[in-house]
């Protein structure tokens, strides 16, 4: 019994051994994000390259691994309900991300161009007008985050430029979006 009881102690102790790092490990990593997780989870350093994803980390307005923040920063589309131009907290949560890189110094000097886009149902003039109001949601979310308005200029082409030419549900609901397309 006391044999087995020390084996267990013994691999627990390697196996202990084996999954901390050193120093030197951690300084070859480069700089580094603290991961949130769990209550009981353990934190974990991720090497950054990216500085975008850096600027966005640094500012400590928004928490996420590197990772979530990088696929944020890549996203440039919102998709909306049917007839609507309401914000989902997903689209909030990117649109967060969007804000604390485009508040960074590192993004500052970006502007922004916002299309509104519809599906085909409804007339033109209706869908223009909810095309606009769609990227106007994005630009009053941004501006709230703290994007000066002056950078960000909105468009809305209604149902005029589809994403999916398709005359079905798939179709129409990748048509209700706005993009977000980032100008030097």
């Amino acid at each position: 019994m006391k044999r087995a009881k020390g084996l267990v102690v013994g691999l627990a102790a390697l196996w202990l051994a084996g999954c901390a790092s050193t120093s030197s490990e951690t300084d070859n990593m480069g700089e580094g994000v603290m991961t949130p997780g769990g209550t009981d989870s353990a934190a974990v350093t991720v090497p950054l390259n990216d500085p975008a994803v850096k600027a966005v980390i640094d500012s400590g307005k928004v928490i996420g691994s590197p990772e979530q923040i990088a696929a944020y920063l890549r996203d440039d589309t919102v998709n909306f309900n049917y007839d609507s131009d309401r914000l989902s907290a997903d689209d909030a949560a990117m649109l967060d991300v969007q804000a604390a890189y485009l508040t960074s110094p590192e993004g500052l000097s970006q502007t922004l161009l916002i299309e509104g886009h519809t599906d085909e149902r409804g007339t033109r003039t209706y869908n223009l007008a909810l095309g606009e109001r769609r990227a106007l949601a994005v630009k009053n979310y941004l501006v709230l985050k703290g994007v000066a308005p002056s950078r960000i200029e909105v468009v809305s082409y209604g149902f005029e430029k589809p994403l999916n030419p398709a005359h079905n549900s798939e179709g129409w609901q990748q048509n209700r979006r706005a993009v977000v397309i980032k100008e030097d």
